[in-house]
């Protein structure tokens, strides 16, 4: 059950597609060794104009940001995607957009379809966020050892950032996780378990691997923290499933991974999930406990396939 009153965010959020695609925008103008100003005089603007565009603090012109995927190599079909995605210039998210009792605007909300692109732009996003709050029923992308990967996870879901994945656009290989980055990672009690039946030693491997970097977690500043998430009450965030909260170039933003990965932002749903995903983080183990969780276990498994 959620406790957790959400709260309505200090300033109008921007939409979901338009944070998407400046992200997007970056990435591929440097894996293209291509600079602002250069950009810039692809399209007639200066350089803080491209700046912004990429930061999402200003709407971009739908024919300028065509003009520029085609300048980075983007595919017709993905280009007009993403042109179609993007709310109006003029857009304001005042009454008149708004509908429902959640008071849900229709640009609140993007389901980024568009295949192994959609899949490298999540990555993206989540390596180059400042802050990442994430509840996971697996152990996400690099946090896992190799053995782990090939054991239990299907191909598709085997990356990350120490990984090349051919199946992927090679763009997305060369942005690095950001090195200040706070990283929390809610673990969900049943990774302890997860897999100890068939492969207790992989499992068991990945469990060490876990306590291992909760050695390195730092009180302050950027870290990785990593804690247990009991099943002893069941919260609302167990329903909603794997959901992670990101902030970027000042927005934050809930992403949600089902067939493809959803954005939201906005006064309706994504401030309640938000708020169920604090109020989990609250309810976590403490470092000393989760520590001490994840080591039995890998011990229990050790001694299982000795």
């Amino acid at each position: 059950m959620l406790h957790a009153v959400p709260s309505l965010p200090a300033e109008v959020p921007q939409a979901p597609a338009r944070i998407m695609t400046g992200l997007y925008l970056r990435c591929l103008r440097e894996s293209r060794g291509i600079g602002l100003e250069d950009a810039a005089r692809t399209v007639q603007v200066s350089a803080s104009v491209i700046s912004r565009w990429e930061r999402a603090h200003s709407a971009i012109r739908s024919d300028a940001l065509a003009t520029l995927l085609r300048r980075y190599g983007v595919a017709d079909d993905e280009l007009d995607f993403l042109v179609r995605s993007l709310p109006s210039q003029d857009f304001d998210r005042g009454g008149r957009h708004m509908r429902g009792g959640c008071r849900l605007a229709a640009v609140d909300q993007w389901a980024d379809v568009a295949g192994a692109e959609a899949a490298a732009r999540h990555i993206g996003l989540m390596r180059s966020a400042s802050e990442v709050v994430q509840y996971c029923t697996v152990v996400p992308a690099g946090l896992r050892t190799r053995d782990y990967q090939q054991a239990l996870l299907e191909p598709e879901v085997r990356v990350s950032r120490d990984e090349a994945v051919p199946e992927l656009p090679a763009w997305v290989q060369q942005v690095s996780r950001v090195s200040d980055q706070r990283w929390t990672v809610l673990l969900d009690e049943t990774v302890l378990a997860r897999g100890c039946g068939t492969h207790p030693a992989t499992v068991a491997g990945q469990l060490r691997h876990l306590a291992n970097l909760m050695d390195r977690e730092r009180p302050t500043g950027a870290s990785l923290t990593i804690r247990i998430l009991p099943l002893s009450a069941v919260r609302f965030i167990h329903a909603v499933g794997q959901v992670a909260e990101v902030a970027i170039n000042g927005h934050r933003m809930m992403v949600r991974i089902g067939l493809f990965p959803c954005y939201e932002t906005g006064f309706g749903p994504a401030q309640v999930i938000s708020a169920a995903l604090h109020e989990a983080a609250g309810a976590a183990w403490s470092r000393e406990a989760t520590h001490e969780a994840l080591v039995s276990a890998a011990e229990r498994m050790e001694r299982r396939t000795s």
